[in-house]
């Protein structure tokens, strides 16, 4: 790989990996990156699940070092989206890729439009303590499932299922939705390295790059919250819809 490329791709990770561990969608970020660096697309995929699981691990763990994340709750649900991604990258469903992309599409925008317009979302906390368990049980087996099958707005749709189903705030959400989304890169990325998809040539140092940036995101989740997370999921959100329309309809 020329220099350059080296470089960019490195800078790419730092940013995507801060991307990621605030919002979810550093995804959009890496994937670009490496299929222009010349890997093949499913060596891509995996590459970019190992970048991703060491982003998460190290901001998992400074979210965990905050009193913001439900320690028992967020163990519970990593469990479960370790699981279910491994489930989701093997089951054969019955139901196209293209269907499912379909549904992506339909919930990644009403999800944009419902933060658009309801500034609100996220702001102040009415935590529901009843709810917290049961929501990250449903999120942890479904979106679980849903990372180890196709994977685009894990981040983002734990995040808004935190804040409209248990009452989180924005940061809370955000926090314990990066260590669910942890667990989902873990079990899928265990899936691609037992078929040997992963160059690690690349993804050791992308994977360092990344943990720059998920190193940093926490610092400014926790300090920012309500006001950074905002505008920034609105972002990543609307890039998401884009990506996977243009996908979808190629």
């Amino acid at each position: 790989m020329e220099t350059e490329a080296f470089v960019l791709l490195m800078l790419v990770g730092v940013f995507a990996g801060f991307v990621d561990s605030a919002v979810g969608g550093g995804g959009l970020l890496r994937l670009p990156a490496m299929l222009s660096a010349g890997l093949p697309p499913h060596i891509a995929l995996g590459t970019n699940k190992f970048a991703s699981a060491s982003a998460a691990a190290i901001a998992s763990a400074k979210y965990l070092q905050s009193e913001i994340v439900p320690r028992r709750a967020a163990l519970i649900g990593w469990v479960l989206m370790v699981l279910f991604s491994i489930v989701g990258t093997k089951v054969v469903l019955s139901v196209s890729a293209d269907m499912l992309l379909g549904i992506v599409i339909a919930v990644l925008s009403a999800l944009f439009f419902y933060v658009l317009f309801n500034p609100q979302f996220g702001r102040e906390e009415d935590i529901k303590e009843d709810k917290v368990i049961p929501v990250t049980v449903g999120m942890g087996a479904g979106l679980g499932f849903y990372e180890g099958f196709l994977g685009p707005g894990t981040g983002s749709m734990l995040m808004a299922g935190y804040i409209k189903g248990a009452g989180f705030g924005m940061d809370r959400a955000a926090a314990t939705g990066r260590i669910l989304n942890f667990g989902g890169n873990i079990g899928s990325f265990a899936m691609f390295a037992i078929v040997a998809s992963v160059n690690y040539d690349v993804a050791i140092p992308f994977a360092l790059a990344n943990m720059i940036g998920g190193y940093l995101a926490p610092g400014y989740v926790l300090k920012y919250g309500y006001s950074l997370l905002r505008p920034m999921f609105l972002v990543v959100a609307a890039i998401m819809i884009s990506v996977q329309v243009l996908s979808y309809f190629g």
